[in-house]
């Protein structure tokens, strides 16, 4: 701001008044030139300020442009699961008495009937145990014979007054000492001939060896796991199911066994009752029911899928309509050009879509994009893709 002296008179000073004269003229110069350009400066950067909020003003008053797309209806399929075939029963097999290996009658992979000969252990401690307990036996059995004779003997004499009554109670005490003896050594010699038999490994049930857990040479303690046999009685498929599913798991489902290339019902057996801590799935056993060709049961450890029929109907939304909040999933509902914040469950996610359950009608619209700039209550201005790409978009006029 420029300050003009006057006067006592209330004059301007004559270089003042000329200059006043000749800017009336349009032949500004001097002093008075610069100070009109800054202020029609100052005025240009107050109308641009002025106008820019009004521009600011307006876009805060205009609702923004959101994509939406409506709710589809659809059917969960519930995915199939993927396992493998496994035996009813499998048995890992060992001696029931300590030994070295000196005999393996099989090889893996062979089909084997029940009380075949698999695999024998060197027996020749076996044999001498054996009869050590028969000699034993035959010691008790003389001494036993000898202690009832002495019995017989001291009871006449004490019938006829000449033994005593003490004589006759020692006499009964070895009659009966030596009666236990041989009961012992006989049931030693049992004993040595069972360990004698089981110097022989039988298959208990008719099956199929899966494995080799000791060979010739190896030295077993009793019950140590030699061969591994499965059973042929009994075929289940074994899946992993995640836990989501566990709740719905279905009873039924069909089965495609890849390697014997057959289509086989079947039927749930048992869930485990603990997740895996690893995978955090459960182990899910389904019975193939019917017999498999041939009469030969199903090959196991074959990969095996299971589908499952019918399913239940769900809604489809694009993944990009899908937010959380406090803790809950949720999605934007456009009615009267507002959204408004719907709670929803999310089921599962296929490809670009998550199937969801909520209170939400098929057909209704939301957001399907750009959900995190939104507030529950907000007015917006709905567009389909379609309409964004042919420049519906654009603000009005």
């Amino acid at each position: 701001m420029f300050g003009i002296s006057v006067d006592g008179r209330g004059k301007l000073p004559v270089s003042m008044a000329k200059e006043r004269r000749l800017f009336a003229a349009g032949r500004p110069s001097g002093l008075l030139p610069g100070a009109l350009l800054a202020a029609t400066l100052l005025f240009a950067a107050h109308a641009a300020h002025a106008a820019h909020a009004k521009d600011v003003e307006e876009a805060a008053e205009t609702p923004p442009v959101v994509l939406v797309a409506p709710l589809r209806a659809g059917v969960d399929a519930r995915p199939a699961l993927v396992g493998a075939v496994v035996a009813e029963t499998s048995s890992a097999l060992g001696f029931q008495v300590a030994g070295r290996i000196s005999e393996r009658l099989v090889r893996r992979g062979e089909r084997v009937e029940s009380g075949a000969v698999l695999a024998r252990i060197d027996a020749r401690d076996l044999r001498a145990r054996l009869d050590s307990a028969r000699s034993a036996l035959s010691q008790a059995q003389a001494e036993a014979t000898l202690a009832d004779q002495e019995l017989a003997r001291i009871r006449d004499l004490f019938n006829r007054n000449v033994a005593s009554r003490q004589q006759l109670d020692q006499a009964v005490s070895r009659q009966r000492a030596a009666a236990a003896a041989m009961s012992n050594a006989e049931a030693r010699l049992t004993e040595a001939k069972n360990a004698l038999n089981y110097a022989e490994l039988r298959a208990p049930f008719d099956g199929l060896l899966t494995g080799l857990l000791a060979d010739v040479g190896d030295v077993v303690a009793a019950g140590q796991p030699v061969l591994r046999l499965a059973a042929d009685a009994g075929r289940l498929v074994e899946v992993a199911v995640p836990e989501r599913r566990r709740s719905t798991l279905s009873g039924v489902a069909v089965a495609e066994l890849v390697g014997d290339g057959q289509t086989v019902e079947a039927e749930l057996d048992s869930v485990s009752g603990a997740a895996d801590p690893a995978s955090r799935t459960y182990a899910a056993r389904y019975r193939l029911k019917g017999a498999a060709a041939e009469g030969q049961p199903w090959s196991l450890g074959q990969t095996a899928t299971l589908r499952f029929a019918g399913g239940e109907a769900t809604l489809r939304v694009p993944i990009g309509a899908v937010f959380a909040r406090d803790g809950q999933s949720r999605v934007f509902r456009v009615q009267d050009d507002a959204v408004q914040a719907v709670a929803v469950t999310v089921r599962s996610m296929a490809g670009d879509y998550a199937v969801i359950e909520g209170e939400l009608p098929v057909g209704a619209l939301v957001v399907a994009a750009g959900v995190n700039r939104l507030h529950d209550g907000q007015h917006v201005r709905p567009r389909r893709a379609g309409e964004l790409a042919g420049g519906a978009g654009e603000p009005r006029p």
